[in-house]
């Protein structure tokens, strides 16, 4: 299996660090979770070649250093959070533009661009221009432009923001899909796109790595610690930051919450949301 081991990255901006000795390996389909401000979009950055670690370094298994900024970037495939594109261009041109601008010779763009719109379920909007499109069709267009030249290396940022529960189910099916033969990075601060997408997850929290492991692993370090029960709302209010969630049932509640007394006979099974708010929340 491919990996990319990140050895140490460091990285400071107006004397604040950002990120702080990461070391850990992306392989797979990977989720990096982690609140707003956690270092997400700075390691996206330096992983897309658009910004130097301070320090560290970055290798794929075949020894590519991330110094080799031409070669890395013929690997990857990039779609931003915030992704435009040419408004008045019908899909196919603004695809096989952006083939030719990575160097795609024209009629093997083409015949690529034929095969990625059938992938991305596409084809039968493929003469629309771009700004008929949805916002959910908008995200496979951006995804079809980030396989030109079929990357090693797919970088996905906040891959379901904006978009409705429809168009959420089939993207997240989508980049499970695309996820099998190749890396697929997806960074986001919803848990459930990495829970429905993703085989591998990463946790920062201020720039710190804490967590990186196989779902089961993650889910394991908060198994016997989670009770549900149908409790008052003063006596959910009493368990303060203990609490996960919520759900109303006539005059009471019935309350998730982290149990501090740990019950390894407990039959709540844990959820990839509770072990990532259990690690976030812990020295809070």
């Amino acid at each position: 299996m491919e990996r990319i081991c990140l050895t140490e990255i460091n990285k400071s901006y107006q004397n604040k660090q950002i990120l702080k000795n990461l070391t850990f390996n992306i392989q797979g389909s990977f989720g990096l979770l982690g609140p707003n401000g956690a270092g997400k979009t700075t390691l996206m950055r330096i992983l897309t070649t658009l910004v130097p670690p301070d320090s560290g370094e970055i290798k794929m298994n075949d020894n590519t250093s991330w110094k080799d900024q031409n070669i890395v970037r013929s690997y990857i495939g990039y779609l931003p959070q915030h992704f435009s594109l040419y408004k008045n261009v019908t899909v196919v041109e603004c695809l096989l533009h952006l083939a030719v601008l990575k160097g795609i010779e024209k009629s093997k763009a083409k015949l690529e661009i034929d095969s990625l719109l059938e992938e991305v379920n596409l084809q039968e909007h493929k003469k629309k221009k771009i700004k008929q499109l949805s916002g959910g069709m908008l995200r496979r267009v951006g995804i079809a432009q980030a396989l030109l030249g079929n990357p090693r290396l797919l970088i996905v940022d906040e891959p379901t923001v904006g978009l409705d529960i429809e168009e959420r189910v089939r993207f997240r099916n989508l980049l499970r899909k695309l996820g099998r033969n190749r890396i697929i990075l997806i960074s986001t601060h919803i848990v459930e796109d990495v829970e429905m997408t993703c085989d591998y997850i990463g946790i920062l929290k201020e720039g710190e790595i804490i967590f990186t492991g196989k779902k089961e692993d993650l889910k394991a370090i908060v198994k016997g610690k989670i009770k549900e029960e149908l409790l008052t709302m003063d006596e959910a209010d009493a368990l303060q930051n203990q609490v996960i969630s919520l759900k109303q049932q006539e005059d009471k509640c019935l309350v998730r919450y982290f149990n501090e007394a740990q019950d390894e006979q407990s039959d709540v099974s844990p959820t990839i949301e509770d072990a990532y708010l259990y690690l976030t929340k812990k020295g809070e």
